[in-house]
């Protein structure tokens, strides 16, 4: 079992609605391969707008021509990102409401929009596409348009608890369980990953293929570190890795299927209840292969990669008298230990 935290910080986001009835989201965040950009926070907008996730057109701007953004990373995109385009599209939904409501003549809060048509709330009869609002809110008060911020929470952070979080500025914990099957040649010490599974910490799964992706992705990369990616230096300081011939990172044959369960309903104040989910999967994955190569050749192995050769020098014992000198087995020696002992002074319920 692993857990990891959510980097949140400042994001902004602008909404503009077209005559077309698309809605183009103008914000600083950046697509880097995760989706967030292209397809979790398209569905938040379109999802609060009652438009197709299609119509959603994001502008990947910078801070020159944008509001301000930390910066796409920490699993941060979607949660601080998706927040602020969640308030944008809230924000100009509002305004889309008010325009029908003139248009139509009936108040806003008898209103709703869904498929891209705003009609009376249980009857369709009288109703007027977003197009046709938006085209006539542009010719009687000028473009629809909302903005949206966000910022972290403030969270106060608990020291050494991964219930709270141990930065002031990392506010959502998140937990995932890894699992793996192995073989293991007892004469070559080389390992067949059989089978992986993963039961993560989701909060709202926004879009469930996009985080099984990102399992996916961990998992593999996690294979690379565990088993085959190494760097040595040599005597003269240099890395003696020149390529991929001699730094093997995992092949297709090596990663197998990757089962994941997205355990949804921990708390989150991510829009909707969504977490960051393009870190953890990377977390687990050394101990969990580490742990199953154990189990096989009914000996610890403290070392990574984890190489033929290692495991073979661990099935004969290489690792039973392995320790960590600098580190104690009593977690209260340790600086975060003593931080958690005031923590528990100070918290001490009243007798």
């Amino acid at each position: 079992m692993g857990t990891w935290f959510v980097f949140v910080g400042p994001s902004a986001a602008t909404i503009n609605l077209n005559a077309d009835g698309s809605a183009t989201l103008v914000a600083a965040g950046v697509e880097i391969g995760s989706g967030s950009t292209v397809q979790a926070i398209p569905q938040i907008v379109a999802d609060t707008l009652g438009i197709a996730p299609e119509l959603v057109v994001v502008m990947q701007a910078d801070t020159d021509a944008s509001g301000y953004d930390v910066g796409v990373g920490g699993g941060r995109t979607t949660v601080s990102l998706g927040s602020a385009a969640l308030l944008a599209a809230e924000d100009v939904r509002a305004k889309l409401l008010d325009a029908a409501s003139d248009l139509m003549e009936v108040a806003a809060s008898d209103l709703e929009v869904r498929n891209g048509v705003i009609s009376v709330v249980g009857d369709n009869r009288m109703a007027r596409s977003v197009s046709e609002v938006v085209t006539f809110a542009q010719g009687r008060g000028g473009p629809l348009i909302g903005n949206g911020a966000f910022t972290a929470k403030g969270t106060e952070c608990l020291a050494g608890c991964a219930a709270g979080h141990m930065i002031d500025a990392l506010d959502i914990p998140i937990f995932t369980v890894h699992e793996c099957d192995v073989a293991v040649d007892p004469a070559t010490g080389m390992v067949l990953i059989l089978d992986y599974r993963v039961a993560q910490d989701v909060g709202r799964a926004i879009n469930p293929d996009a985080i099984r992706g990102q399992i996916q992705g961990g998992v593999a990369q996690g294979i690379g570190y565990a088993l085959t990616e190494e760097i040595t230096i040599a005597s003269d300081g240099s890395i003696e890795q020149k390529g991929f011939g001699d730094y093997r990172l995992p092949i297709a044959g090596d990663v197998p299927e990757v089962h994941s369960v997205l355990h949804e309903g921990a708390p989150s104040y991510g829009p909707f209840g969504a977490k960051g989910a393009g870190e953890i999967p990377i977390m687990n994955v050394a101990a969990a292969i580490g742990n199953a190569i154990a189990a096989a050749i009914g000996a610890p192995i403290n070392e990574l990669p984890m190489t033929p050769p290692r495991v073979l020098a661990a099935a004969k014992g290489a690792y039973l008298n392995f320790t960590l000198e600098h580190l104690s087995a009593n977690w209260d020696s340790f600086p975060l230990g003593d931080l958690m002992q005031q923590h528990r002074s100070q918290h001490q319920p009243d007798k």
